[in-house]
């Protein structure tokens, strides 16, 4: 039977699997790459090092009889590779480089001249971590590296179809995580271009669909990666929005959460026909007219690892549900009495405000340290449901990442969100996302199902409780703001 072989060259590793189409996943293996970080801020990797973890990887899931369907690729977004004809001109700059914040200032400014905002017009705020503001960097302190290039691409998915010789390309996820796509028409933006120092001619195909054919396999492919000629090669979404197929599926209206060390709410909606600048979520376009909108918690899992070590003396995990489970025997399910906002260092949303710090308010003579992780673990819960739609109560909501192994974390966020919680196992939805691309842009019967249709367990909301909780969230809002105003 053909199989789709997807890889997901991330921030630290390639990761590849061989998922057939029946939606198994026949084989995985991953090869890991090393960052490059400098004292001022800088964050580089080699382009060389994601090809040899390409090719490592996938020698580790190919049988040598393998019918593959496509190569479907996806992976980091926000890098910076400047492509020349015998290989890139510089290291690639990730996402998490900070060295561009005076040329960020820049490009704002000259948009402002010409009376356009840069954020409205990208549709997300634009700091350092702009790629426009990572080229003009680079022209102004490595002018050579921008000089007789092929082109740019935005992330190691785009630099492997270039170098197996499929052009330039960049999916529309990656794209709006650059600071050069206008958000109102998915095109690339002259006046962003222009701004940054970059010839707009060099700036890649924008693929228009949640997976596009950008090419096949040929001799390189053959030399780099050890795969025969012929194979389709599939550019998928950059990994947010392949991980988001992968969980929740390619229709819109779906939502998922993530409990990981940081936390987030993950929607897909239909793109609207007028954007506004929503500094707090994150907006990211999809193919077929979709957009993912991504609502992240700086802590979550940070949160209630560290409410175990100040209020339960460092108990594990699984301590610690224990002591939930006794105290949720001995009270109910329902709110503390507490309210916690559980900002550790800054936080993104539900306001985004590097200077805000945690609180707790409802304190009282009986409050123990139950009451407290409790209250922590709620706080974490009620600031992922200012993402969602009350309209939506009853849907469920899939949920990942290892805050997801707690039963009564999933028990509180099925309460305060008013929706049935499904336990879902993220590890491979990247990888997943990916192959279901690649099925659905070549048009192959399958039966590749994201991890929301596969079945799990599911908490459901106490009535009672949720009723309690909808009645808190609007004060919850308000002390972010109130808070914020005294943190500034």
């Amino acid at each position: 039977m053909p199989a789709l072989l997807a890889l997901d060259l991330g921030t630290t590793s390639a990761k590849a699997a061989l998922i057939d189409l029946e939606g198994r996943t026949l084989a995985g293996a991953s090869a890991g790459y090393p960052t490059r970080h400098t004292p001022d801020g800088g964050a580089e990797q080699s382009p060389g090092d994601w090809i040899s973890a390409a090719r490592t990887a996938i020698a580790g899931v190919l049988p040598s009889d393998a019918q593959i369907a496509a190569l479907c690729l996806t992976g980091q977004m926000q890098d910076l590779i400047l492509e020349r004809v015998h290989g890139p001109a510089h290291p690639a700059v990730l996402y998490t480089d900070l060295r561009a914040g005076a040329e960020a200032g820049e490009i704002r400014a000259a948009l402002a001249a010409d009376g356009q905002d840069w954020d409205a017009l990208a549709g997300n705020l634009q700091d350092a971590g702009s790629c426009a503001a990572m080229f003009r960097r680079l022209a102004r302190t490595d002018p050579d590296a921008t000089m007789a290039l092929r082109g740019i691409v935005f992330g190691p998915a785009g630099h492997l179809a270039y170098v197996l010789g499929a052009g330039l390309h960049c999916d529309l996820t990656t794209a709006s995580t650059t600071g050069l796509l206008d958000s109102r028409t998915r095109d690339w933006s002259p006046a962003i271009a222009r701004a940054a120092g970059i010839d707009e001619s060099l700036l890649p195909h924008l693929t228009r669909e949640v997976g596009e054919i950008v090419g096949r396999t040929g001799d390189s492919a053959r030399e780099l990666l050890g795969l025969p000629a012929g194979i389709p090669i599939v550019l998928a979404p950059g990994d947010a929005g392949a991980a988001a197929l992968g969980i929740t599926g390619i229709g819109t209206g779906q939502d998922h959460a993530s409990l990981g060390t940081s936390g987030w709410i993950a929607s897909i909606r239909p793109a609207p026909q007028h954007t506004t600048l929503d500094g707090a979520s994150h907006r990211l376009a999809l193919g077929g007219g979709a957009e993912l909108r991504i609502s992240a918690l700086l802590a979550a899992g940070a949160a209630a690892a560290w409410a175990r070590d100040a209020y339960l003396a460092g108990a594990s995990a699984d301590a610690a549900d224990e002591l939930l489970t006794e105290r949720a025997q001995r009270h109910g399910r329902g709110p503390t009495g507490l309210l916690v906002l559980p900002s550790l260092g800054g936080e993104r949303f539900p306001v985004r405000d590097e200077h805000l710090r945690g609180a707790v308010l409802g304190l009282h003579a009986s409050t123990t340290p139950a009451d407290l992780y409790a209250a922590t673990l709620e706080g974490v819960a009620l600031a992922l449901s200012h993402a969602l739609d009350p309209a939506d109560a009853g849907r469920v909501l899939p949920v990942v990442g290892g805050g997801a192994d707690s039963l009564p974390w999933r028990q509180i966020l099925a309460d305060v969100t008013g929706r049935p919680v499904l336990r879902a196992d993220g590890t491979d939805a990247t990888l997943l996302g990916a192959a279901l691309a690649g099925a659905e842009t070549l048009g192959l019967e399958h039966r590749i199902a994201p991890l929301s249709a596969q079945g799990g367990d599911v908490v459901v909301p106490d009535p009672s409780a949720a009723s309690a909780y909808a009645a808190l969230r609007a004060r919850h809002r308000q002390l972010y703001d109130v808070v914020a105003q005294l943190a500034g």
